[in-house]
C-alpha cells in the first residue's frame, strides 16, 4: 500500500462526511420527505464504510511505515559501516574497465591485424588468378575459386577474424562460466568454408602459442 492509496482513501471518507452532513441537514428540514430520509441513509451507511475503509488502511499504513523506518535505519548503519568495502568496490570496478578498456584496445588490434592478413590471402590469390593459375588437382601453386591461395604446395585460406576473437572469447568465458551463453561460439564463419578453415588454422596456432 502507497501513501496515495491512503490519502485517497481519506479523501473518499472526507467526500462521504461532508455528503452525510448535507444529507443531515436536508432530513432535518422535511422530516416527512421519504426522498431526504433514504439519501440521509444512504450517506449514514455510505460514511460509515468509508471512515472504517480508511481507518483500516491507516492503521496498515502506519505498520508498513514503521518497517520502511526500521529499514531505513539498517540501510544508514549499513551503509557507515560498509564504508570500506563501497571503497573497495569503486576501485574494483575502476580495474574491470580499465581492464576491459585495453581488452578492447587489443581486440581491435588484432582483428585489424586478422583482417590485414585476409586481404592479403586474397590478393595473393588474385594475383595467382591474374597470372591464369587456377588450382586443379595435384598441382601446388594456383588460385582457388573461393579467393584462397596455394603457394608451393601450402594451402592459405581465408579468415574469417572476427570468428577467431568469438572462438577466444567462448573459450575464456567457458573457462568461468561453462553455462553462459557467449561459451558456444557460432559455427558458420563469416566468408563461408575457406574462412572457416583459415580461422581455425589460426585458432590452433593461438592455441599452440599460449600452451608453451
Amino acid at each position: 500500500m502507497t501513501t496515495e492509496d491512503l490519502e485517497r482513501a481519506e479523501a473518499e471518507a472526507g467526500r462521504a462526511a461532508e455528503e452525510l452532513q448535507a444529507a443531515e441537514r436536508e432530513y432535518a428540514a422535511l422530516r416527512t420527505s421519504t426522498a431526504a430520509y433514504d439519501r440521509h441513509k444512504d450517506a449514514v451507511e455510505l460514511a460509515d464504510q468509508a471512515a472504517v475503509r480508511a481507518r483500516l488502511l491507516r492503521q496498515d499504513w502506519e505498520v508498513q511505515q514503521e518497517a520502511r523506518d526500521r529499514r531505513a535505519a539498517e540501510g544508514e548503519a549499513a551503509a557507515r559501516e560498509m564504508a570500506g568495502a563501497a571503497e573497495g568496490l569503486a576501485v574494483s570496478r575502476v580495474r574491470a574497465v580499465e581492464a576491459v578498456v585495453e581488452a578492447r584496445r587489443a581486440m581491435g588490434r588484432a582483428l585489424a591485424a586478422l583482417d590485414a592478413h585476409d586481404h592479403l590471402v586474397r590478393a595473393a590469390g588474385a594475383e595467382l588468378e591474374r597470372r591464369g593459375l587456377r588450382t586443379l588437382e595435384g598441382e601446388p601453386t594456383g588460385a582457388s575459386l573461393d579467393g584462397s591461395a596455394r603457394i608451393g604446395g601450402e594451402l592459405w585460406p581465408l579468415v574469417d577474424g572476427a570468428g577467431v576473437l568469438g572462438h577466444c572469447l567462448a573459450e575464456e568465458v567457458a573457462g568461468l562460466y561453462p553455462r553462459h551463453p557467449l561459451a558456444r561460439p557460432a559455427r558458420g564463419a563469416y566468408g563461408g568454408v575457406s574462412a572457416a578453415a583459415g580461422r581455425d588454422r589460426v585458432l590452433a596456432l593461438v592455441r599452440a602459442e599460449r600452451g608453451r
